[in-house]
Parts: structure tokens; C-alpha cells; sequence
């Protein structure tokens, strides 16, 4: 995962300390969720609510729907915040069709981060990688705690993107 913050940088003047990662097994699959990548865009709440719910204490339960419908859903978490570990699989199967072409793709997300998905390299402005999963959430109004990804701070911030226009 990313290197533990060590005092002040440029882009944050406050130092914040990664949050634990947690993990949610059940038989056949284990769910990883890095609270330090999650912009809380609900995605998993509102694809899977069964397994995915705030409200409760163990707030992801893999057990409450099928391998590949809690494979399905993790797949279309936007930050990569979500991750999953098939049970005797040595790391993350990608699910991707092969016809698809290897890019990468950056999307502005409405009034919120560009989701990076796809093969990248993430550096920080001295060229050091940042340990990042296949996509990402990266901070488009400068507000957030954790850059460069996005800690959802847009919402507080009121930040609205602006529209291009074709000239």
C-alpha cells in the first residue's frame, strides 16, 4: 500500500495518517475495503445492498449474496477502494473481456473526481509511485485530506464542475 505519510508536503499541510485496511471473508471470497481510497460515491451500497450496508457494525457481509454477485460489485467501485481475493486465488482476477483494448481511461466524474481506470503509474511531484489499484479517484477541487485522491471533500466544498463548450 501507499508509504506512510512523514510530515508535511505540498500538497496537504496536514498530515494525516492512513486508515487500516479492512477485510470481509466468506467462503469462496474475501473483500478488501482501504478507507484511504474511498470517496463514498455508494456505488457498492446501491449495486449490492445486501452485502454492502452503513448501517450495520460488520458494514460488508459477503456472505449475503453469491461469489460472482459480490465479484460483480466490487468490480464497479469507481475509487478501487474495494478489492477481492477468491479463496485459493494468489490475487485479483480481473473480470475484463479480453476483446477490450489495454487503455487507460480518465472520466470526470458530475461535480466530483476523475476516475482513472486501467493500467497507470502514479506519481507524487518528486516521481515517487503511489500505490494505486488498477482505478482510481483522484481529487479535482484541491479540498481533499488524502491527495491526490479524493476523500469526497468536494461535497462540503460545494465544488461544481464547469462544463466544456465546443468552440
Amino acid at each position: 500500500m501507499r508509504d506512510e505519510p512523514s510530515g508535511e508536503t505540498s500538497w496537504n499541510k496536514q498530515v494525516i495518517m492512513p486508515k487500516k485496511i479492512q477485510h470481509y471473508s466468506a467462503p469462496g471470497i474475501t473483500v478488501s475495503f482501504d478507507p484511504n481510497l474511498c470517496y463514498h460515491s455508494a456505488v457498492c451500497l446501491k449495486t449490492l445492498p445486501a452485502v454492502f450496508d452503513v448501517r450495520r457494525r460488520r458494514w460488508v457481509a459477503p456472505e449475503a449474496a453469491s461469489v460472482e454477485e459480490v465479484v460483480a460489485a466490487v468490480e464497479k467501485c469507481p475509487s478501487g477502494a474495494l478489492t477481492y481475493m477468491r479463496e485459493g486465488k494468489a490475487e485479483q482476477v480481473s473480470e475484463e473481456p479480453e476483446d477490450r483494448p489495454n487503455v487507460t481511461v480518465i472520466q470526470a466524474s458530475a461535480n466530483g473526481p476523475l476516475l482513472v481506470q486501467g493500467s497507470f503509474l502514479l506519481l507524487d511531484e518528486s516521481g515517487k509511485p503511489i500505490d494505486a489499484p488498477d482505478r482510481a479517484a483522484l481529487c479535482r477541487c484541491g479540498r481533499t485530506a488524502n491527495q491526490p485522491f479524493c476523500d469526497g471533500s468536494h461535497l462540503k466544498a460545494g465544488f461544481q464542475s464547469k462544463k466544456r463548450t465546443e468552440g
